[in-house]
């Protein structure tokens, strides 16, 4: 199975932001882990060090924002190295030397041969998520699931941070999800993965095994 993880800045940052690097150690492991049960693509977000969209250049903001994934991507592909675990880096900022263009055909071989794929630079655009990098890596890749780390168990009913009646859905359709407004995932990445019959888990990943078990479908609520 291929699958395609996505990795926010908001975890990365872990208890020392912006780069703590237990944080990345404990991803890095998580990752080890299920790289011996899929083959897994990572996409890793930049919002513990910027976010473009707070800058008052949102276009040149972007772009910053996108170089920070760049910082993570280091850090993470140098944590995975730490525990003995292959790892390919590509940017859609290459940087030679550091890191590669992004080629979705030596990603793919990277990825059958058992190495984890690290994604940095989101589209390489502005204005576009790394939500929706994610996607659009995951169909590149032929991935067949998508998974989304986040803080929360999954895809609640409202903002279970300040609303005590939210409720979490373990399931739901991609339709359901744009219908009702739920703002976990970027709406335009559940649109994309609508079109293309591509399911999203959301879980809770800053908890040890949780990303094994939501490769395996035992925690996190699946869109589509």
């Amino acid at each position: 199975m291929r699958v395609l993880l996505k990795l926010s800045g908001e975890l990365l940052a872990g208890r020392r932001p912006p780069i703590d690097w237990e944080a990345f150690s404990f991803y890095a492991g998580e990752i080890a882990a299920a790289a011996r049960e899929a083959e897994i693509a990572v996409v890793v977000g930049g919002g513990n060090i910027l976010r473009g969209a707070h800058t008052p250049i949102p276009a040149t903001g972007h772009v910053m924002g996108m170089l920070a994934t760049v910082i993570n991507a280091l850090a993470l592909r140098d944590a995975l190295r730490d525990r003995g675990q292959e790892v390919l880096l590509c940017s859609s900022f290459p940087i030679p030397g550091v890191a590669d263009a992004v080629d979705q055909w030596r990603a793919g071989e990277a990825l059958s041969r058992g190495a984890v794929v690290v994604l940095a630079g989101g589209t390489g655009l502005p204005f576009v998520t790394t939500d929706t990098a994610a996607v659009l890596r995951a169909l590149a890749l032929g991935a067949e699931l998508v998974l989304k780390g986040s803080k929360v168990d999954g895809v609640y009913t409202g903002d279970p941070g300040k609303d005590p009646d939210a409720v979490l859905i373990p399931q739901i359709s991609h339709a359901d999800y744009l219908a009702r407004g739920l703002r976990v995932l970027d709406p335009a990445a559940v649109q994309i993965a609508a079109e293309h019959g591509l399911p999203i888990v959301v879980f809770r990943a800053d908890r040890e095994g949780a990303l094994v078990a939501a490769l395996e479908g035992r925690t996190g609520s699946r869109i589509g």
